[in-house]
Formats: C-alpha cells, structure tokens, sequence
C-alpha cells in the first residue's frame, strides 16, 4: 500500500517532504511507500476539475493501483477538495481506490482568504508583492460561499443514496490547528480559524437544510427538509498549531501529539468508524482526546442560497432572525445582528449565494429568550402594483418564514460546522405581463 501526500494552494511537492519522513519513520516495517502528487496551484486558468482530470492521468502513470480502498491519501488545505473532485469524479464508493483520507487544515467549506485579493493574499500568505498569478479559478472555487464546494457535498456528504465514508468505505479523519498566525501574517486571521480556513469550513460533519417559503405554486413541501452528513467523518483541532504548522516538522509538544494524531489515523480500520449505542465510535473519541482547551469563539459557517420558485438566483436579498411579535422593543433582534451575526460575505461572483458566520455562544446567551425564533427574507424587485413581476414582504401568505422552536436551536446552530441552506421564495407576476383580449 501506498500513501499519497498532496499539498495545497501556493504550494509544491517538495515543501512536504519532511512531513513524508514522519509518516515512513513512524509507520515503521514493512516499509510504506510515499508518493508526492504535485499540482499547479497558481495558473489562474486551470480549474479544480482540470486538476482532478491531470490527477487520474498522473495515478495511472505512476503506477498506483486502482483496487478498491487500495492507497491511503493525506492532503493539505485545498488538497482536499482536489481529491474529493478526483474520488467523485471518477469513482463511486465501491471502487474508489483510497482507504484511509487524512485531511489537515482542509477548505473543504472555503478560506476567508480567497476573496481578499492578489496584494492582501501575497503579504499574508508569502510575503510577496503584487503582479503575480494567485490560481483565480481555484480561489473562485475556495471563496466563502462558493457554489462549487456547496456542489461538492452535494456529491459526497448529502447523497443519501450513496455513502463515500466510514466502516467499510473511506475512514476520513479532519484535523485543524486551533489558532492563527503571528507577526506580519496575522494580518489573515480572524475567529475561529487557523489563519487560513476556519474550523467550521474544514469540518465535514455538515449540515444542509431545504426550505420552500411562503405560499409556492404547486409545492406540497411541508417544513424545512435536514440532511446531514451521511457517514462518520472524525474532526479534531490540535494545540497551538496555525494552517502552516501542522504540516511543518518540529520539536516541540505539539508537534509530538500532531505526529501521534497522524499516525494514528493512517492506522484506523472499519472497526473504529462504527458508532456505538451513545451515536459516536472509537476513533472519534480518541480525536477528542487529543483536543485542546480552549475559551475561543463556537462560531458556525452558515451558508444561504437563495433562488425563487421559477429556478431564478435572487441576489438582492436580506436575511433577518426575529422574534414575534416583536412589536415596537426591538432590542433582541439588535442584539442578535450586533452580537450572534459575526460577519456576513457575499460571495463575488453571484451574490444569491451568502455567508453567515454566527456565534453560537452568543446565540446560546439569548436562547432563553427565544420560545421560537423566525428566520425570513426581503427580496427585490418587490412585487407592488407598478411593478410587473417580483417578491413580496416577510408575511406567511408571500415570502414566508421558517420557524424554529426553542427545543430544536441545536438542530439548526451548532459550533465547528457548515450549514448549507437552500432557500426557495415565490416570484408573482402582475395581470399586465400577460393578457387575453
């Protein structure tokens, strides 16, 4: 068997090859065999696809086998989504050749940096100057929001036909660094990330949620529809570890329990992916274990897609949380929007699609105060009597609202992860667009 390392974005083969000796060393007899898969990840034409097309062609060449759960793979940050591209592109999960899928630092949701620009990403990722190529299409793929990852688990997490991970198929295990960067880096960081990726974006312990609001033509949907991730995928963050860190070689504490964290999960068998009667499995209990504590922002990655009911991308919209009736004291929903609503990103090239970053301590503080909480939409072109086609107000009998009892907030909001939620609104169209006479 053979273990294939793939970096990420800004990076090359060679920058892994003490990371490659850990893992030889510390694997031990027989002798494993350590493959570098090298890419380009600065050409601002070549696309995730391209890259997942060259990768097919690069194993055959190389020689790697194609048998079932044959190799075990480890990836860095936007390796992740190269391989995921790969594997569910050319294979189903019967036949797709990796076993054991080690992710450290993964964007499988995004990276806060890939929308800040050529001068921003240089200084703080590499210290460079403007002028250069930064990938564009692999960081349109990588922006917050992006409908290519939404589109990704749609494929491997949220297909309930279909299960790629745990006993018996891929033993997926997520480890990410619990804080950021220092000196001129830092620049990058914001809460709950590593530098680069936030916790909630590397986690594939995923959520999507579909909701028909308001009064749809010919729609007999009744309530939000949940799907969660199908499979058990481990997630961890390890002590004092940044997005560069936790692939560097060291000789300090954490580098120790980041080589023991490694090793281990390229050790798994199916016996530690199944759950027991409590909902969770060994493997996962031993990642917890290695855990650090820590007083940092829960922060949730919550992203919106908003369409209408004749498949049309809104892009003007509002979000909006409130309580009812909320009368003239709106004090609750002000708090809500300073304190829960963290940030919010409008993905760049189709702002239907949006991220809302929520602070789930902040939320579990105003819990008691939310015997149901109302989740709705304000949409333009609003439909009014001069206006010939558009998207009424918030009330149930137009755009409508999903509400969210007190009791199932946990369903909805939780730390460390993304929620994908497909929103669909009615479009109206006045008498004027079409007559009879």
């Amino acid at each position: 068997m053979a273990i294939v390392i793939i970096h990420g974005w800004s990076d090359t083969a060679e920058s892994f090859e003490p990371l490659a000796e850990i893992v030889h060393s510390g694997l031990g007899a027989p002798p494993v065999q350590i493959k570098l898969g090298d890419w380009l990840s600065m050409q601002d034409d070549v696309t995730l696809p391209d890259i997942a097309e060259a990768m097919q062609k690069a194993w055959a060449a190389s020689g790697l086998s194609f048998a079932a759960h044959a190799h075990d793979v480890i990836v860095h940050s936007t390796g992740a989504l190269v391989v995921r591209e790969w594997m569910t592109r050319f294979f189903t999960p019967a036949t797709v050749p990796i076993k054991r899928f080690v992710m450290l630092a993964p964007a499988n949701f995004g990276s806060g940096l890939a929308h800040k620009g050529r001068s921003f990403i240089g200084r703080a990722v590499k210290g460079w100057g403007s002028g250069f190529q930064t990938g564009t299409q692999v960081l349109r793929s990588l922006e917050i929001a992006s409908p290519y990852t939404a589109a990704l688990a749609d494929r491997d997490l949220f297909d309930t036909t279909v299960r790629w991970y745990g006993a018996g198929a891929v033993l997926a295990t997520v480890l990410v660094g619990d804080e950021g960067y220092s000196g001129i880096r830092a620049i990058a960081n914001e809460d709950g990330s590593d530098g680069t990726v936030r916790w909630s974006t590397a986690n594939l312990n995923a959520l999507r949620i579909d909701v028909a609001l308001g009064s749809q033509p010919g729609s007999t949907q009744r309530g939000p529809h949940l799907v969660a991730t199908q499979g058990e995928i481990a997630f961890g963050m390890l002590a004092k570890h940044n997005h560069s860190s936790i692939v560097d070689a060291g000789n300090k504490p954490q580098f120790a329990v980041r080589d023991q964290a490694l090793l281990q999960a390229l050790r798994v068998t199916d016996a530690d992916f199944v759950r027991d009667a409590a909902g969770q499995f060994p493997w996962q209990r031993r990642v917890d274990g290695l855990a650090p504590a820590t007083t940092r922002k829960r922060l949730q990655n919550t992203v919106v897609h908003l369409t209408d009911h004749l498949g049309h991308e809104v892009h003007d919209y509002f979000f909006e949380f409130y309580r009812k009736p909320v009368g003239s004291d709106a004090r609750f929903e002000q708090r809500f929007f300073e304190k829960v609503v963290n940030h919010v990103h409008a993905y760049q090239a189709n702002q239907s699609w949006r991220s809302l970053y929520l602070d789930i301590d902040e939320l579990d503080k105003l819990r008691a105060q939310i015997p149901k909480l109302f989740v709705s939409v304000a949409a333009t072109p609003e439909f009014t009597g001069k206006q010939p086609v558009g998207y009424m107000g918030t009330a149930s009998d137009s755009t409508g609202e999903l509400v969210i009892a007190n009791a199932d907030l946990p369903r909805f909001f939780a730390a460390h992860r993304t929620v994908i939620l497909r929103l669909v609104i009615p479009r109206y169209q006045s008498s004027s667009v079409f007559r009879l006479k």
